[in-house]
């Protein structure tokens, strides 16, 4: 299970819902080091430190998927395949769903519009 950006800052933030999940699927948590960077970009941007050390606990304890030579190949096929089709993502949300894909894992995010639209990718809403 892949938590995206959005999921990780529903648990900074508080909500039981989210909370609940991460206590039931504790041993199965994974995420990326694209969700790394724009965590930290976003606590940055923000000159924000609360959540710093939280953010560094949950990535020191969970896996950690690479953008790796798999899931590169991967989102130059699908970034191609939805460009004929008109369909846009951006390359940090394809990267994270790629990277996904890749190792057979559904990603948890809350933006299940932005996601759905990503084929082959298996995504579900805590939130």
């Amino acid at each position: 299970m892949v938590l995206d950006t959005d999921t990780i800052s529903y648990y900074l933030r508080g909500s039981e819902a989210v909370k609940k999940q991460f206590i039931l699927h504790q041993s199965e948590l994974a995420s990326t080091a694209v969700n790394y960077a724009e965590l930290i970009y976003g606590l940055k941007k923000r000159d924000n430190k609360k959540y710093l050390p939280q953010v560094e606990l949950i990535f020191e304890n969970i896996k950690v998927y690479m953008f790796d030579k798999k899931s590169a190949k991967l989102f130059g096929a699908l970034k191609a395949n939805m460009q004929k089709k008109g369909i846009v993502v951006a390359d940090m949300d394809l990267m994270i769903a790629s990277i996904a894909i890749a190792n057979g894992e559904t990603l948890i995010s809350n933006n299940l519009g932005h996601f759905s639209k990503v084929e082959l990718l298996d995504v579900v809403s805590w939130v």
